[in-house]
């Protein structure tokens, strides 16, 4: 059964078949504290997808309950084709778009937005790499977000809180996960909400 709950992992040693399936690989945060994940992960020092790649190629492919790929998907340099040949040489079932643009808010956001770099630009990859056969989940933090990703025939939503935790994490939580299921899909949860910095990236 696929978990419910994801949480993010720089290091999968140790972790038994169960945790590892939750888990949303991002070995490019290995170098930082853990509670400093959700801040530097969207850090532009960071080659996420480099940095999975590298992970990847240097262990034997997963036989067996293979971790979630935590993709930035906005990757200028990122080519499908390459992305593809990584996965599936290394037994990877299940994307996930994380680091995610949305949790960029101001300046920033509305720059990367007018040159394309927007939740829906993550989608449209998600889906390229469904017609491939991997599973794909939507990470969302907004209903906004939540619409486009369904929009585009995502079923399976992670919900996450963003860098700022919502003053009412529970009642966030069913808000959105209610109308995911309203709407036909199946929310996730983000193991590390109730740890989320209350700031906002507003560079």
């Amino acid at each position: 059964m696929a978990p419910t709950t994801l949480h993010p992992q720089a290091d999968l040693r140790g972790l038994r078949p169960a945790a590892r399936a939750g888990a949303v690989f991002l070995p490019a945060l290995a170098p930082f504290r853990r509670e400093s994940w959700p801040l530097v992960a969207m850090m532009p020092v960071l080659d996420v997808n480099g940095a999975l790649r590298a992970a990847l190629a240097a262990r034997p492919p997963f036989a067996q309950d293979p971790p979630v790929a935590g993709i930035f998907a906005c990757d200028p340099f990122l080519r499908l084709t390459d992305l593809v040949a990584m996965l599936r040489g290394a037994g990877i079932t299940a994307v996930v778009n994380y680091p995610t643009v949305q949790v960029l808010e101001g300046e920033t956001a509305a720059a990367l937005a007018s040159v394309g770099y927007r939740a829906e630009a993550e989608f449209r990859l998600l889906q390229r790499l469904a017609e491939q056969g991997f599973a794909p989940i939507a990470c969302a933090t907004s209903r906004r977000a939540v619409d486009a990703a369904l929009g585009a025939g995502l079923r399976r939503i992670l919900l996450h809180p963003g860098l700022a935790r919502p003053p009412d994490p529970a009642a966030w939580w069913a808000d959105l996960a209610g109308h995911v299921a309203i709407e036909g899909g199946t929310a996730l949860a983000w193991a590390d909400q109730a740890s989320s910095p209350r700031r906002r990236m507003r560079l």
